[in-house]
């Protein structure tokens, strides 16, 4: 009698368990999926998660996460593995929609037991924008350090013939100032004449007049 009681309890909270999770995963803003790590199918999808990825709930059973990550078969089900042991319940992934549209998201996933049954429950944040930012950031952290590595090729001590003002670079060879500036700057150069030169080069020209 005391182990039928017992039985009965312990069905109960098993019960008890479910209604809480069943709650708890319905009414969630996070989107969340139940998939079988065995054979990669999603088991149960909820609300947030169909109109995260534009799907039915009645297609996104029909459908594995193979179906939806961008990785190979292989990459997956070696995740899962992961999850599935408790080895690593963090990744990065990228997640098709049902519109094709590939987004960068983040997964939370451990293994549960629902029903008898060893599934994983995956939760999936949007991290599209973040990831736009850091790129962008990447890129102007890239531009900038390119811009510093142009400047810093103009210091230091440059090699200079002192007849005939060429410039020596890295390689040994000899530039003219003007070229071996341009190539290593964003300077441009426009020709004229100074008016010492000018009176050294043509003495009878009114340089008054010219100006």
């Amino acid at each position: 009698m005391i182990i039928k009681h017992a039985h009965k309890d312990l069905e109960r909270n098993d019960f008890d368990r479910e209604n809480l999770y069943r709650s708890l995963f319905e009414n969630n803003y996070s989107v969340m999926l139940l998939i079988d790590p065995e054979t990669g199918a999603i088991k149960d999808a909820n609300p947030s998660a169909c109109l995260f990825y534009g799907y039915t709930k009645d297609e996104l059973l029909k459908l594995k996460i193979t179906d939806i990550n961008t990785r190979s078969k292989k990459e997956i089900f070696m995740e899962m593995e992961r999850a599935k042991s408790e080895k690593r319940n963090y990744f990065n992934f990228k997640h098709r929609l049902s519109n094709g549209a590939i987004k960068d998201v983040e997964v939370f996933s451990g293994p549960i037991i629902i029903r008898k049954k060893f599934l994983l429950c995956s939760v999936i944040h949007d991290i599209s924008k973040r990831k736009s930012i850091e790129n962008e950031r990447e890129r102007l952290i890239d531009e900038l350090q390119n811009t510093l590595a142009e400047v810093k090729k103009l210091r230091g001590f440059l090699p200079i013939c002192s007849s005939c003002k060429k410039i020596r670079d890295d390689k040994g060879y000899w530039n003219q100032i003007e070229s071996y500036i341009r190539d290593h700057s964003e300077a441009e150069f426009t020709h004229s004449i100074c008016p010492e030169c000018t009176k050294k080069l043509y003495p009878g020209l009114n340089v008054n007049k010219i100006e």
